[in-house]
């Protein structure tokens, strides 16, 4: 399993006021990024990294669709420069999620080589706009009330 944590972007407590993090990517017309509900405020950002995922990506997703958590979330991917579809698969996942209320962002790039986890990593961080961040990894597969119970954990343990 991951060793993922939901931590906040900033580092503050969690009773603390979040700073407004700047997204520096594309906008739709209407402000809106990644088709998400841009009125609706995130609380919680699944951040993605992917790289030739495609065989793990299905259960991955699964898992973030059966989440219990109620409030806001985004899936944030980054590709970087998968080969074997990876990127088409988590967008064939994008009408269930959204219907489920989780908006996404999926951005990438398909150079030659990849640039490696920490810099795929770093800009889903980038493009994402929660107030906590919930690291996933592509091959790993989370449990019903992970984002919930980690969500209360900073809430009631700044």
């Amino acid at each position: 399993m991951s060793t993922c944590s939901l931590e906040h972007p900033n580092g503050q407590e969690a009773d603390s006021v979040p700073a407004k993090r700047l997204y520096k990517g594309e906008c739709a017309q209407d402000g809106s990024v990644g088709g998400g509900n841009a009125s609706r405020a995130v609380e919680v950002s699944i951040v993605m990294p992917v790289h030739n995922a495609s065989c793990w990506l299905d259960d991955c997703l699964q898992g973030i669709l059966n989440q219990d958590y109620t409030g806001s979330m985004e899936l944030s991917v980054y590709d970087d420069a998968s080969t074997d579809g990876s990127r088409a698969i988590v967008e064939g996942w994008r009408e269930r999620l959204e219907r489920r209320g989780v908006s996404m962002v999926i951005s990438g790039h398909d150079s030659a080589q990849p640039r490696g986890v920490g810099h795929a990593k770093n800009q889903a961080v980038s493009q994402s706009s929660g107030t906590y961040l919930c690291f996933q990894d592509a091959d790993d597969v989370m449990m019903p009330q992970r984002i919930h119970l980690q969500y209360e954990a900073c809430l009631f343990n700044s």
